[in-house]
């Protein structure tokens, strides 16, 4: 994955000026596994910082399309402060993981949309609490987030107290089955957001190494729902890794109904799941597929 993004930054050059007062020795640092660089942050000011080159690119992405950074920094030399609204800062790590391309993928490229005003939106795979922020700032009316990876857990709580967005948002440190249970949680500690309960067979997957596992407490549909208080859930985001065949695959047709729109992120070919989906009654199309094996599935209740 590193080399992937250190050849990615390679083709983007011309643009690394904009960020790195000297691109050319970042870069030869990059290519000898040296990740602390001086990035520019607001004008000619530089700041110091420790950030792999996949977090370099998100950084790219996020200035080019005009996310602000907060005026105060953290003193740790791998974190960055954004000022997400006038009022809430949003802190990301910078050496594992990949918190900023997640947070352009939000932000930026508006993965999810940008209109979610009154929905009641269920979040799986809170991660470090960006996307339940983003559905709160966009307008969701109540956000219940599951994040069970104890590390990401602590710090969306601290990223969502940040953004004062704590009576808007719930987060619970459980993992999404298809039924309520405990599964075991596949955890790859240097990269956080790609742990699974049922890691992916996908190229790009392989190269991550899952190094611990530990059981977790799983939520099914229903107890998502009891937990709302509510008939149906309006979109809900499945973003974990894998599980995604298990729990589409394993809820009946009159279940999956009960969500408006789901927002699934696949791992593998996703055939099974479109077929499953359409004959629930949901109009099913494809967004930013790579090689057939990676992208969204956006399936939406006719």
């Amino acid at each position: 994955m590193r080399w992937l993004y250190i050849f990615k930054l390679l083709l983007r050059f011309p643009q690394l000026k904009s960020i790195l007062p000297f691109p050319l020795k970042s870069l030869w640092n990059m290519l000898w596994g040296r990740d602390e660089h001086l990035l520019f942050l607001n004008g000619e000011k530089t700041l110091r910082r420790r950030i792999t080159p996949p977090n370099i690119f998100g950084f790219l992405h996020l200035r080019k399309h005009g996310l602000k950074l907060a005026s105060q920094q953290p003193e740790a030399i791998d974190q960055l402060l954004w000022q997400l609204s006038p009022s809430g800062t949003f802190l990301t790590r910078l050496t594992v993981g990949m918190d900023l391309m997640t947070l352009y993928e939000l932000f930026g490229r508006k993965d999810y949309g940008e209109d979610f005003t009154d929905k009641v939106v269920v979040d799986v795979g809170a991660y470090n609490g960006d996307s339940a922020v983003y559905f709160a700032l966009q307008g969701a009316k109540r956000v219940l987030a599951l994040e069970p990876y104890k590390p990401n857990y602590e710090l969306a709580r601290e990223n969502i107290q940040r953004m004062g967005l704590t009576e808007r948002i719930k987060l619970l440190p459980y993992a999404f089955g298809a039924q309520r249970g405990r599964l075991r949680l596949h955890i790859a500690p240097a990269s956080p957001d790609a742990n699974a309960l049922q890691p992916p067979e996908s190229p790009l997957q392989k190269l991550i190494r899952y190094s611990q596992i530990e059981e977790v407490e799983v939520m099914g549909l229903e107890e998502l729902l009891t937990e709302l208080q509510a008939e149906e859930i309006d979109f809900l985001k499945l973003d974990c890794e894998g599980c995604e065949f298990a729990v589409i695959e394993g809820l009946p047709a009159e279940s999956l109904r009960r969500v408006r729109t789901w927002h699934i992120e696949y791992h593998a070919k996703p055939q099974v799941l479109i077929e499953k989906l359409k004959a629930a009654g949901f109009e099913v199309r494809r967004e930013r597929d790579r090689g057939g094996i990676l992208g969204y599935l956006i399936a939406e209740r006719k």
